[in-house]
């Protein structure tokens, strides 16, 4: 943890003042009725990203641990706990003893200088160098990653995996590709054999599947600042449990990816019932589908059997 402790060291010097615990303005209380199944996968089709090397939504496989930089301890906690408790619900488990991060969260007054220097610092972070088996949304989604002033803005590390969750390259690997070390070094497999593939006999499921390996999440104190703290969780709790496209519009959906619309009419201020159908869709979906369509098609039927996928 001490690369971890000298990161949040520096985004303490672009620390933001401290965010609102509560909010005043009312909760939205948007109910959806007589939505269209293709209103339902439109808005899956454009919120979810996906790497141009694979052909999969990625998601998270068990375990979730945050680290939080550049707030309060209080305040820092209570974005762990409501990250957490919205991983839970769809059944991961967040925040066990001992473990070690693999969602970074950073909070920064100064959001823009402190993602270039944490990008000049740590790129192997962000697998800026070749990880073995290891996807993101490419070189031009990580310049605008990095250029593009946003209230929050992400980046997530996949790594692709046999089907039963196996590392490729090795029968023996472990389960699950494991959080990255503590000087977030690039950690390949390091085989230089042929990857071992498991086959299923089956043309509807891939051999593979996209699992998280990390994300990272900026969050611009400046942007930020005056919104409910549970507001800025549940917005980070949807684009860590989930790779979403940042260009996505979402305006004419309830979703808390609307929490800093110019449109007071749009913004919802907590995570949305149509946000945790999508979230349920996604972890129910087939893991190792042998498509991202395949994926949309069954998220999208997922949210629409949903009660109420509206707030």
């Amino acid at each position: 943890m001490n690369h971890f402790i000298a990161l949040a060291a520096a985004a303490l010097v672009f620390a933001p003042a401290a965010l609102a615990q509560t909010s005043d303005a009312p909760q939205s209380d948007i109910v959806v009725t007589g939505v269209r199944p293709e209103q339902i996968q439109t808005f899956v089709e454009q919120v979810s990203a996906v790497p141009p090397s694979v052909d999969q939504l990625a998601r998270w496989d068990e375990d979730i641990c945050l680290a939080v930089a550049g707030l309060p301890a209080q305040q820092g906690q209570s974005i762990v706990d409501r990250v957490s408790y919205r991983a839970q619900a769809v059944g991961l488990s967040a925040g066990r003893d001992g473990c070690r991060p693999n969602v970074f969260v950073f909070f920064a007054s100064e959001a823009d200088a402190f993602t270039h220097q944490l990008v000049e610092q740590r790129r192997s972070l962000f697998a800026y160098y070749h990880e073995e088996n290891v996807a993101t949304l490419g070189q031009e989604a990580f310049t605008s990653f990095v250029e593009t002033s946003r209230p929050v803005r992400w980046w997530h590390v996949n790594q692709t995996l046999g089907f039963d969750g196996h590392r490729l390259g090795s029968d023996q690997a472990q389960s699950q590709a494991g959080p990255p070390p503590e000087d977030f070094a690039p950690t390949p497999d390091g085989f230089s054999n042929a990857q071992a593939v498991r086959t299923q006999g089956t043309r509807l499921r891939a051999a593979e599947r996209q699992d998280f390996n990390r994300v990272v999440v900026i969050v611009d104190g400046q942007r930020a600042s005056g919104y409910p703290l549970d507001a800025i969780a549940d917005y980070i709790a949807m684009v860590s449990l989930a790779q979403i496209d940042p260009a996505a519009s979402t305006l004419e959906y309830p979703t808390i990816l609307n929490l800093f619309a110019d449109d007071p009419d749009a913004v919802s201020f907590e995570m949305t019932n149509w946000d945790m159908a999508y979230l349920d869709g996604l972890y129910r979906s087939t893991r190792n589908a042998a498509s991202v369509s395949q994926q949309v098609r069954d998220i999208s039927r997922r949210m629409a059997g949903n009660a109420g996928p509206g707030n």
